[in-house]
């Protein structure tokens, strides 16, 4: 299905993007290390090539090619974010080389990011659509997320290109089983609906049925006859809303809820879901109130409580985020109550973040102490221990910290991006410059992050590149501001 990463022929020393740009600099330290690391792969030795290919990368950063072998190495050292990482970094140097796509895509896959692998798959289409085996790929990630319909014509687009192409013809037939198996379950469902049209249940198995086979229409509509049956009933409102919460309906969703807390109203999961699409149609002030109910209603539930800090915190009441906090981790460190180590760990993160909001840096940097003495190297607790650095002025700490964190959670742009910045202060420049193309090739719609590259590549004297990172940033707000203002209207 994809290039074997095992293969040492896959580490090449040089080669051509697809139109026709040298994917690898003519810089002969660049060649002879390339060669060094190819060796080194070709004999099992993928530390040595690891080695071989960064020394590449320091001599010429530009170099898709040698971006390209380190992330091969480090995925056959089993490194798999740093390998993502490496990828991202060779696609955003040449967005034509399709190996990279393919790998990425294969390795987004074995982590179970299905969605980030189908992206990644449709990308390396769009270099070459005549390729068989990526349709397959493409099939694949459809047939992992339940896209079965989508699926089908993947599969059937191999066989067009590739009659032969037996994996294509057995990938087909077993997605069609699939296709038919779960149309049987409906139908059945249908009939059992038929049998007793007055039993609500029913109704909400189909609709159950109808989303697990994205009929979301079919969906509203039984919705719709569930509420004419029984208007008076809070579960077919909740039926409703999962149905808006699949369509990613946000105000249908919100109208849902509010309807099951009018008829249920000491229903704390329901106060819950309601405040959580009020924060995300904005209104902030009326989800605190809700999951302040929920919070009242069920007060050994910690999950009412940590909705509560974060709206509050999205709200910028920081001081009424921090209490709540607070005494999340004063219960959760109680050794006489339950203890939930996640919980914990999760109250001294969302802490330390709002002292850090709130510019009670020192106070933040008690939580961490705190926080690193229960769960050493966290990333969470080594990012929050480095913004507190930061906003005290001490540099030289917070990259210390940052790096730190961003070694736990490599695929992290928002640590890479403040690393960058952190870069600026102390005058590394062409560190900046590499963390924060680091940062827009792991998230290419972060627009501060473009802005922090654009800011270094000034700095290091790269005028043109940095009005094109610029550029880029301003694309992303505007679009941003644009997709803000459709959802207010």
């Amino acid at each position: 299905m994809s290039q074997d990463a095992n293969s040492s022929e896959n580490l090449s020393m040089d080669g051509r993007s697809a139109n026709g740009a040298h994917a690898s600099s003519g810089n002969a330290t660049v060649r002879a290390l390339m060669e060094q690391g190819r060796v080194a792969a070709a004999a099992g030795d993928y530390e040595a090539a690891e080695d071989a290919f960064e020394q590449a990368v320091a001599a010429d950063p530009r170099d898709a090619r040698a971006r390209y072998n380190l992330a091969l190495a480090k995925q056959n050292l089993n490194d798999p974010e740093g390998a993502i990482v490496s990828y991202m970094r060779a696609i955003q140097l040449d967005e034509t080389m399709i190996e990279a796509y393919i790998n990425l895509g294969n390795l987004y896959g074995e982590l179970g990011f299905e969605e980030d692998a189908l992206d990644a798959f449709q990308r390396a289409l769009e270099q070459d659509n005549g390729n068989d085996e990526l349709f397959i790929n493409v099939g694949d990630a459809y047939r992992s997320l339940g896209f079965f319909e989508d699926a089908i014509l993947a599969y059937r687009q191999a066989q067009i290109l590739n009659p032969d192409n037996t994996l294509a013809a057995d990938n087909l037939r077993d997605v069609r089983e699939r296709l038919n198996e779960q149309a049987e379950y409906v139908a059945d469902l249908e009939k059992r609906l038929d049998e007793d049209p007055r039993d609500l249940s029913r109704y909400s198995d189909l609709v159950e049925g109808y989303l697990e086979a994205h009929r979301e229409k079919d969906a509203v509509n039984i919705v719709n006859q569930m509420i004419a049956l029984d208007p008076e009933n809070p579960t077919t409102y909740e039926t409703q809303a999962t149905v808006y919460e699949a369509l990613n309906d946000p105000e249908q969703a919100a109208a849902a809820w509010e309807h099951v807390v009018q008829l249920s109203p000491d229903d704390a999961e329901a106060w819950e879901h309601l405040g959580t699409w009020r924060e995300e149609l904005g209104r902030l002030d009326e989800s605190v109130e809700a999951y302040r109910r929920a919070a009242d209603l069920q007060p050994d539930s910690p999950s009412a409580f940590f909705s509560l800090g974060e709206v509050l915190r999205d709200a910028e009441r920081y001081d009424e985020a921090i209490a709540v906090f607070s005494q999340l981790v004063n219960d959760y460190s109680d050794p006489h109550t339950e203890q939930d180590e996640e919980t914990l760990l999760d109250a001294y993160a969302r802490l330390a973040e709002c002292q850090n909001l709130a510019a009670k840096n020192e106070d933040a940097l008690k939580t961490v102490s705190a926080f690193l003495e229960r769960f050493p190297d966290q990333p969470e607790a080594l990012y929050e221990q480095a913004s507190a650095y930061d906003a005290l002025g001490r540099h030289e700490e917070a990259i210390v910290s940052y790096e730190k964190a961003l070694a736990g959670n490599p695929l992290d742009a928002g640590i890479a991006n403040d690393l960058a910045d952190t870069y600026l202060e102390v005058g590394r420049v062409e560190d900046a410059v590499e963390m924060a193309q680091n940062a827009v090739a792991l998230d290419p719609v972060l627009a501060i992050g473009y802005e922090t590259l654009a800011q270094a590549l000034e700095r290091a004297g790269r005028k043109e590149e940095a009005e094109e990172a610029l550029e880029r940033a301003t694309q992303i707000r505007l679009a941003e501001a644009m997709e803000e203002g459709e959802e207010d209207h």
